[in-house]
């Protein structure tokens, strides 16, 4: 009934947008979502049959296993989906140009990616073999001519020579990548995110007049969407749950990294500056987190990824607040960045919007302080910690 409905709301909004972007984006937010739909309920089977879950332990706060293997189901329904609308499209229009060979060569480091993060989720990773293998799959989107080669004026700097850039690029997908693995320590929270960046990437990108693009971002949602809800309000009637784990966020880290390098080096359509901004802006509260994190960790002479509790989501729940509304008060940070960057672009230096950015940052962070000892609230919330890294 559900894909029936799909198929009408397709072929009407086809009629009234002939060259079936639009159309093609419904299609592939529909596959990805009952695909992801009826994916769940498997991988909980699964997990839960093999013991493949993540335990309750003294520096996780939830009572109950739940499975870390949401996130297997993401990399392969997405490229599913894309492929299968790409493959309509061109049945319907066989004018349409096939994707570049650019695209095809993204999905090399989304397996390496992948399979790292499956390996991790059900035995475990050192973290210096992550380290390398987002290392490898950045070196790969390099390779395949996606680098970042212009900052727009930001410090004063505009065009970057490639001895610059490519590393730069590959400094910029690490961190990306590892930033959403690192904020994924409460229920919706990565997965939120991720809903923010690539909403704004996918419109951008329909109204730029690209159909990959939107596509990708189109089965991205799809995925994320029924994802969420098993994540935060479970499903069944015992409410099972599961988390993405480090699959499912390094894999959104780096499709996110993608998106942002393109939209950097898309000129043409708006100032590089106003571009930069588009691109930079959903990746501010888990890129500043990660800074933040790790600096307060090496001012204490710790190493940077060694985990501890205080990201920006263990200091709001340490101040009181419930797991949820922790959640609602960062995305609804994140938005205010992405909406008030977005107004700000056309008319302030890019150098004052990241100053501005900054500054908000400082301020915020410093209204809710690390507190010794969590308050008691706190410790009846239920963080989602699939396994080995989070709270890194």
């Amino acid at each position: 009934m559900v894909l029936l409905l799909a198929v009408a709301t397709a072929v009407v909004v086809w009629l009234l947008e002939p060259s079936g972007r639009l159309a093609g984006v419904l299609v592939a937010f529909t596959i990805s979502a009952m695909m992801m739909y009826q994916a769940i309920p498997n991988i909980l089977a699964i997990s839960y049959r093999k013991k493949l879950y993540d335990q309750p332990d003294g520096r996780r706060i939830h009572k109950t296993p739940i499975s870390r293997l949401g996130g297997v189901a993401f990399l392969p329904i997405i490229c599913c989906s894309v492929i299968l609308t790409v493959s309509l499209y061109v049945m319907i229009f066989p004018s349409y140009d096939l994707p570049s060979i650019r695209s095809v060569v993204w999905i090399c480091p989304l397996i390496i990616i992948f399979m790292v993060g499956v390996i991790d989720d059900l035995i475990g990773v050192r973290a210096q073999i992550k380290l390398l293998t987002q290392i490898i799959a950045a070196v790969l989107l390099v390779w395949s001519g996606l680098w970042i080669d212009n900052l727009g004026g930001l410090f004063g700097i505009h065009n970057l020579p490639a001895a610059v850039g490519m590393p730069f690029t590959v400094l910029f997908v690490v961190t990306t990548i590892n930033a959403m693995n690192m904020i994924d320590g409460v229920d919706g929270l990565a997965a939120g995110l991720s809903v923010i960046a690539f909403t704004i990437y996918g419109v951008y990108c329909y109204l730029t007049g690209s159909l990959l693009m939107p596509l990708l971002a189109a089965a991205v949602l799809g995925t994320l969407v029924p994802y969420w809800y098993a994540n935060v309000r479970g499903i069944g009637s015992r409410h099972h749950r599961l988390f993405m784990g480090d699959t499912g966020s390094q894999t959104m880290g780096l499709i996110i990294s993608i998106f942002a390098i393109g939209l950097i080096m898309d000129g043409g359509r708006m100032p590089v500056r106003q571009n930069l901004v588009l691109a930079l802006s959903p990746l501010i509260v888990p890129v500043f987190d990660l800074i933040h994190v790790a600096v307060l960790r090496l001012s204490k002479g710790k190493h940077p990824f060694m985990p501890d509790m205080t990201h920006i989501h263990h200091r709001l729940m340490q101040k009181g607040f419930a797991p949820r509304r922790t959640v609602m008060i960062i995305l609804g940070l994140s938005a205010a960045y992405t909406f008030l960057n977005m107004i700000l672009a056309p008319l302030l230096d890019v150098s004052l919007i990241v100053v501005a950015d900054i500054a908000v940052w400082c301020v915020f962070n410093s209204k809710y302080v690390i507190t010794n000892k969590p308050t008691q609230k706190a410790t009846q919330t239920t963080i989602s910690q699939p396994k080995t890294i989070k709270n890194v």
